[in-house]
């Protein structure tokens, strides 16, 4: 699983996991709207932003089955994506860490200039 914004990504399983996908979003974005923060997102401080988030979203989840729930969406690798560029406070960091922490898997931000690793078998 990785993590990415609407601009970088725009491969296979994707998946938004924003209160709103972008306007005249091609066919083949997914949404996981339990991701999604909530009616606070641009409202509040990152501290309290970070708080909210972790108390009414992730708290309320199983990090097992949403990890379960997002590969059975994605049909591949999901790539989870909003709105903010790398480098940006967002969300999805907090999905990332809570996946670290929770399950002990490490969700990477999607870097489009990474060299693909080769199957040789």
């Amino acid at each position: 699983m990785k993590t990415s914004c609407f601009s970088i990504y725009r491969g296979e399983g994707r998946i938004s996991i924003a209160r709103y996908a972008p306007r005249n979003t091609p066919a083949g974005y997914h949404t996981f709207k339990k991701l999604a923060p909530g009616d606070w997102f641009n409202s509040v401080s990152t501290s309290r932003y970070i708080e909210l988030y972790e108390r009414e979203i992730l708290a309320k989840l199983n990090p097992e089955q949403t990890w379960n729930e997002l590969h059975l969406l994605a049909g591949c690798e999901p790539v989870l994506l909003c709105w903010e560029k790398p480098g940006e406070f967002c969300h999805r960091q907090l999905v990332a860490r809570w996946f670290r922490r929770e399950l002990g898997i490490a969700v990477e931000e999607y870097d489009p200039h990474a060299t693909p690793q080769i199957d040789m078998f």
